[in-house]
């Protein structure tokens, strides 16, 4: 799905921010990718967007040589990405027709009523964003990358802003998600448990390269948080962190 070939990347007027990255990950991968502030990880995504373009290096998605954006790529920031002037229904058709000006109205209104009682926020559809939970507003960002069919999911750090037990509804909500859908997906945190529990696979990047990758068989399971070796994991990830 995708191939990250010797990408560097350096803003100008500045040190190098990404060294020599190689990177190969499988198409319905869930990978986390993890580092202290300033390292690289933002920086690695909105390569992987289309938004910045390498320095030098190559990036193959679908063994096609990234250009520019793709709209099969969905991307969630912090701050979700949507339009607060906007109706939850208004930001969701804007990003259908985004990708398919020839969709018809009846189209629109079915795929967004699919998706929004799978998210369970339906009664909110014509809600601006000001009237939802940060959790709502979440789920309202993941709709949006759900009606546009993409293939290819990058967050950076979606749940920070929520508090606990909200970041626990989505970071399961995802789950539910990954299960039902066919999403390549990519997740820049800071948050250890997070990126145990939503990647199959943890990068752990430093000072603009990745340090090492971490295989982890508690991805997907619903209880590993109730184990101690789960949280052993976490330490684990912890000390490659240090």
């Amino acid at each position: 799905m995708i191939e990250i070939r010797n990408l560097s990347f350096n803003y100008e007027d500045s040190d190098e921010t990404l060294k020599n990255i190689n990177l190969l990950i499988n198409r319905n991968e869930k990978v986390s990718i993890i580092g202290k502030s300033g390292c690289g990880k933002t920086t690695l995504l909105l390569l992987l967007s289309g938004i910045y373009k390498p320095t030098s290096g190559e990036i193959y998605i679908n063994n096609s040589l990234l250009k520019d954006v793709r709209k099969e790529t969905g991307i969630i920031f912090q701050s979700g990405g949507l339009f607060p002037w906007k109706t939850v229904y208004q930001n969701l058709s804007l990003a259908i027709k985004s990708n398919n000006s020839n969709v018809t109205k009846e189209e629109i209104n079915e795929k967004i009523d699919s998706v929004l009682k799978e998210l369970d926020i339906y009664e909110h559809k014509h809600k601006y964003l000001k009237e939802l939970s940060g959790g709502q507003r979440q789920r309202v960002a993941i709709a949006r990358i759900l009606v546009m069919n993409v293939d290819l999911l990058l967050m950076d750090e979606p749940s920070s802003s929520l508090d606990a037990l909200t970041k626990d509804a989505f970071q399961n909500t995802m789950l539910e998600l990954y299960k039902k859908h066919n999403l390549t997906s990519v997740i820049i945190t800071h948050d250890i448990e997070e990126a145990v529990y939503l990647g199959q696979r943890i990068i752990v990047m430093k000072d603009g390269y990745i340090h090492s990758i971490i295989d982890n068989e508690f991805y997907g399971d619903k209880d590993a948080k109730k184990t101690i070796q789960f949280y052993e994991k976490c330490i684990e990830v912890r000390k490659r962190l240090e």
